[in-house]
């Protein structure tokens, strides 16, 4: 078993896009004019700058999802055609998610199993898979390895049909779970429809087929009677991710299933390279992430009572996720290599993590970031929302609601 030193001490290499480190000299600038913040990781990274996330997106969606939640976001030109990774301003590579997360994603992770959990029949993604592991210089996931294979709701064969709003969501699932933990395998379970109902009997069959790591790749807005749902998203051993939505308390609601108390809630943040750094990187809660009391949902014994009261806290941790730092990713559904954000990208990143620490303990996987909380970078910069300074919208030291406890330092919180 790997000890905690081994998980938090980083190989040396430092690797960086041309792009960010010719970008060095910008953000130095934005950062001059920024508000000053403090210090948001224990390696003293620099605080990112303000006032940076106004990037063109259009969502991955391309028609109404009706009362189910499509918070998947494509970067754009002012003319909404998609930007590639090989423009200036390329999203994150999977080496670069590595580096700044302190991931050893070379030689982790083998044996387990992180499931993505979509509607519809995603019809290229193995395609699209090959694709991003060749391009990111991930080992195949091929027929010798037998690492990805897709079934129904039901753990068949026969596969729903194709929905053109959710294709680019199994892509960003099984890229970013790669990303993270290249030599786990991967499952699609493809749901019959997004309705709860499907969500929930996909996510039992993940389970059933042996995943260890479950991220969730759509939502609702919280609805009474949602607790009739709240047992196929409570698995002990298995870790399961959802996204923690976009913006402060949209409603008086959080999400579905992120508001369950046996799920991670994953925020978003912004990530910048920072050579300057002890880190490497500067991270702050991105501006439009999700965060807020449940309605309906308790909290955990493992919450702090002193936000919500005895209601449930969003979220649990973050990762990268907003529009100015998207991730890179390739999707046949958005014309090839994409950049991306949002949260779904985080909570799939996370999973991935989840599953690159392939930890066996008997401690609920949305209880570990608060009981090893030294392994995560605490975020103290940035807000998603006027609540007067509050934790619940504003990241502060220790836990808050935009970035949770933390961004992964390593696996030693997961």
């Amino acid at each position: 078993m790997r000890s905690r030193q081994e998980e938090q001490t980083r190989p040396g290499r430092r690797l960086r896009r041309t792009v960010a480190v010719a970008a060095v000299s910008l953000v130095t600038v934005l950062t001059a004019l920024a508000t000053p913040g403090s210090a948001n990781s224990p390696r003293g990274a620099a605080t990112a700058p303000q006032g940076s996330d106004g990037a063109t997106t259009r969502p991955a969606c391309p028609r109404d999802t009706g009362e189910a939640l499509c918070l998947l976001s494509v970067v754009t030109d002012d003319d909404g055609t998609s930007v590639g990774p090989n423009t200036v301003g390329g999203g994150l590579t999977a080496a670069e998610l590595q580096d700044a997360y302190n991931l050893r994603s070379d030689w982790l992770g083998g044996g387990q199993t992180i499931a993505v959990v979509v509607p519809y029949d995603n019809t290229s993604a193995a395609f699209d898979l090959a694709a991003y592991r060749e391009g990111s210089g991930l080992s195949e996931c091929g027929a010798e390895r037998g690492c990805f294979r897709k079934v129904n709701q039901r753990g068949g064969e026969t596969l729903p049909p194709a929905n053109p709003n959710w294709q680019a969501h199994g892509a960003v699932g099984l890229q970013m779970a790669s990303a993270a933990c290249p030599n786990c395998d991967l499952l699609l379970v493809e749901a019959d429809d997004e309705t709860p109902q499907s969500m929930a009997a996909a996510v039992d069959q993940a389970v059933d087929q042996g995943a260890d790591a479950v991220t969730v790749m759509w939502a609702y807005y919280e609805f009474e009677g949602q607790s009739a749902y709240a047992k196929s998203f409570d698995h002990p051993g298995v870790a399961i991710t959802a996204q923690a939505g976009q913006g402060f308390n949209t409603d008086g609601r959080q999400l579905m299933p992120s508001a369950y108390n046996s799920v991670v809630a994953v925020g978003a943040t912004e990530l910048f390279a920072d050579p300057g750094s002890a880190r490497g990187w500067a991270e702050r809660a991105w501006s439009s992430t999700g965060s807020g009391c449940s309605l309906y949902e308790k909290k955990a014994s493992w919450q702090r009572k002193d936000a919500c009261g005895d209601r449930r806290t969003v979220a649990d941790v973050a990762a990268v996720g907003a529009y100015s730092t998207p991730v890179r990713i390739y999707s046949s559904n958005l014309g090839g290599w994409s950049n991306v954000v949002g949260t779904p990208v985080s909570s799939s990143f996370v999973a991935g993590v989840y599953g690159l620490a392939g930890t066996d303990t008997t401690t609920p996987a949305a209880q570990r970031p608060y009981k090893n909380a030294q392994y995560l970078f605490d975020i103290t910069a940035g807000a998603n929302g006027a609540c007067g300074g509050d934790k619940l919208c504003t990241a502060t030291r220790g836990y808050d609601g935009p970035s949770g406890m933390g961004t992964p330092n390593g696996t030693g919180a997961f």
